[in-house]
């Protein structure tokens, strides 16, 4: 396995976090499944270390195998995108707030590190992620297919995706009742339905409606914080903190090791 940093957007410091595992198996042909979590702002650790990756933190001290890592067949890569996202990082002034933006640095990306490992230019190629990936991923795949055709990209995987917040929202309620989840009329019915039309404005204004002030957004967030900061490493349902982080010199030590130079290339083994 490798991990670094690779420079996107060198006047403003601004480079993508990059971890890589290579299939265990052999398999008919090379295919690596190049993975983005959502948020935006998700760290795509997330999906190495609960999701699809080769490893589970069993507890504080102990890491154990997972046997049902995508890796046994096909090459891992986690892209902590866009930049500010997990070990990304970029001059604080310089945040990207479009999609047009994330596709340029995520391109830059591609071709910083097949000049690094130009293997991946005998890879399958799929995009893969859930949540507001769903988001990236088909403009990314847009650009590389109109840009960068040396690239062979063969398919897109979302899960869960974040597409359209109006149509999943209402759509949650019937879905739960056709599946036998919810009974029409019941208590819950109406407490679900009480809560769509609260989450719903009429007039759908959601960029100009004030958010995560109600009770029910401050328990979704804590929940949210709970299964994504890697200082817990309970089972998500915990609030449990592990405040190992949060300390100057830890701190500091965490940057230095993490953010050496704007491409920086470590390796292992598996």
């Amino acid at each position: 396995m490798h991990a670094g940093h690779l420079s996107v957007d060198p006047e403003h410091h601004g480079t993508l976090f990059f971890w890589h595992f290579a299939s265990k198996h052999t398999s008919d042909k090379p295919r690596t499944v190049i993975w983005l979590n959502g948020g935006p702002g998700a760290s795509s650790l997330v999906g190495a270390w609960t999701e699809i990756g080769p490893f589970r933190f069993q507890d504080e001290n102990t890491i154990i195998e997972n046997n049902g890592s995508w890796h046994l067949f096909v090459n891992l890569l986690f892209i902590d995108q866009p930049v500010g996202t997990g070990f990304s990082y970029i001059d604080n002034d310089s945040f990207i707030h479009e999609l047009d933006e994330v596709v340029n640095h995520f391109v830059s990306f591609l071709d910083r590190y097949i000049e690094v490992f130009p293997e991946l230019l005998q890879n399958d190629i799929y995009l893969a992620g859930e949540s507001f990936a769903a988001q990236y991923i088909p403009y990314i795949a847009h650009e590389i297919l109109a840009k960068r055709s040396n690239l062979k990209l063969r398919g897109l995987l979302i899960g869960n995706g974040w597409i359209d917040p109006v149509t999943i929202y209402e759509l949650y309620l019937p879905f739960a009742v056709a599946n036998n989840l919810v009974k029409i009329n019941s208590v819950l019915y109406d407490i679900i339905s009480s809560q769509v039309r609260i989450w719903l404005p009429e007039d759908r204004q959601f960029e100009l409606s004030p958010i995560g002030h109600s009770p029910m957004a401050k328990v979704q967030g804590c929940v949210g914080e709970g299964t994504v900061d890697f200082r817990q490493l309970t089972k998500f349902q915990g609030m449990y903190w592990r405040k190992y982080s949060g300390h100057s010199p830890i701190d500091e030590s965490i940057v230095e090791f993490c953010h050496p130079s704007q491409n920086n290339i470590n390796t292992g083994y598996t």
